[in-house]
């Protein structure tokens, strides 16, 4: 997956969340430290390392 591309599709509405399990959170993790937006997003973690990213309000 894009996570790039995932992230500016929630930031821009075109999604609503993005899921990220511990498996592809070094993948996520990449295009998270060089996303310019992180102020527009928040984390929801969950059991077993799962974290859901929806738009901040």
């Amino acid at each position: 997956m894009d996570y790039t591309q995932a992230l500016n599709d929630l930031r821009n509405g075109k999604i609503d969340e993005i899921e990220v399990t511990p498996a592809v959170f070094p993948e996520f993790q990449k295009a998270w430290a060089n996303f310019a937006y992180q102020n527009t997003i928040r984390g929801i973690a969950h059991a077993q390392g799962k974290v859901t990213y929806v738009r901040s309000n």
